[in-house]
C-alpha cells in the first residue's frame, strides 16, 4: 500500500508508486500538500500532530479510476482544509479514524465528471472541540455521494458536523445521502447542521442526523440477558466506531481502549 507519514506539517515518510505523485509546499502560515492519483491505488496516510498542524490537503483523481484513501490522526491540534477533485466515471472510498485532542476541518469534494462517486466515512471519539464542514458539489449528471459522520462525545468533548449537498439545475439522476449520528455521553452541546440545496427534480437526496445517548432498546436488550449498565453502554460503542469500517479496526480498538476498558 502507498503510505505517507505526516508529522507536524511536514512529510517524513513518502512510499508511494507510479500511480500517485504528492508535492509538498512548506509555509510559516499553512502549508501545502497536493497529491494526484492516476491510476487505481490504495493510500494510507498517518498524521501525527505534536503542536498544531495546520495544513491544505488538495487530492485529484483522475478519470477512470478507483482509490481507497485511509487515514489515521493522533495527536494535539489540527487545523486542515481538504479539496477533492473528482474526475468521469472515478470512485473515491476514505476511510477515516481521528484520536485527538482538538480538530477543525473544512472538506470541499468536486464530483466534477460523470459517474464520479465519493463514499466518505469518519470516525471520531471527541474529548474537546472538533469541529467538520463538508460541502459535496454535484458538478456533474449521474455523480454520487455518500457522507457518514460518525462521533462519540466525552469529556470536555463538544461535537459538530456541518454537511451540505450541492445540486444546480439541471444537473440530473444524482444521488445525495447523508448519515450522520453522534452518541453524547456529556451534558456539553454537540451539533448536526445537515443542508441540502437542491435546484433540480431529478435527483434523490436524503439525510439522517441523531444526537443523543446510547439506544434506549439496544440498552435494555443487552441488560436483559445480564450485562451491566457500563459494560453494556461499552458494547454499543465499540460497535458504533466499528461498524462500516473497511480497515483500521485494530486502530479504532485500540483508541476505544484508551476511554474504555
Amino acid at each position: 500500500m502507498n503510505k505517507l507519514v505526516i508529522v507536524d506539517d511536514e512529510i517524513i515518510e513518502n512510499k508511494l508508486d507510479d500511480s500517485i505523485k504528492v508535492s509538498f509546499k512548506k509555509d510559516d502560515f499553512v502549508s501545502e500538500v497536493k497529491i494526484d492519483i492516476y491510476n487505481n491505488a490504495d493510500l494510507f496516510i498517518e498524521y501525527t500532530s505534536n503542536n498544531e498542524t495546520k495544513l491544505n490537503i488538495d487530492l485529484r483523481v483522475s478519470k477512470n479510476v478507483k482509490c481507497n484513501l485511509y487515514e489515521l490522526k493522533k495527536g494535539k491540534k489540527y487545523k486542515l482544509g481538504y479539496k477533492y477533485e473528482i474526475d468521469e466515471n472515478s470512485i473515491v472510498n476514505i476511510y477515516k479514524i481521528n484520536d485527538v485532542h482538538k480538530i477543525k476541518e473544512h472538506l470541499i469534494f468536486n464530483l466534477n465528471g460523470e459517474n464520479a462517486k465519493v463514499n466518505y466515512l469518519l470516525k471520531t471519539i471527541s474529548n474537546s472541540k472538533e469541529k467538520y464542514d463538508l460541502m459535496v458539489y454535484h458538478n456533474n449528471s449521474n455523480t454520487f455521494s455518500n457522507i457518514i459522520n460518525n462521533g462519540v462525545n466525552i469529556l470536555d468533548g463538544e461535537l459538530s458536523f456541518i454537511v451540505s449537498g450541492f445540486v444546480p439545475n439541471g444537473i440530473t439522476n444524482c444521488i445525495v445521502d447523508q448519515k450522520n449520528r453522534i452518541i453524547n455521553l456529556t451534558n456539553n452541546s454537540c451539533m448536526i447542521k445537515p443542508n441540502l440545496f437542491i435546484d433540480e427534480n431529478d435527483v434523490i437526496a436524503n439525510h439522517s442526523a441523531h444526537i443523543g445517548k446510547c439506544n434506549d432498546e439496544e440498552m435494555f436488550y443487552l441488560m436483559s440477558r445480564g450485562i451491566k449498565a457500563k459494560e453494556a453502554e461499552n458494547l454499543i460503542i465499540k460497535g458504533f466506531l466499528l461498524n462500516g469500517l473497511k480497515w483500521g479496526h485494530d486502530e479504532m480498538e485500540n483508541i476505544i481502549n484508551k476511554y474504555w476498558r
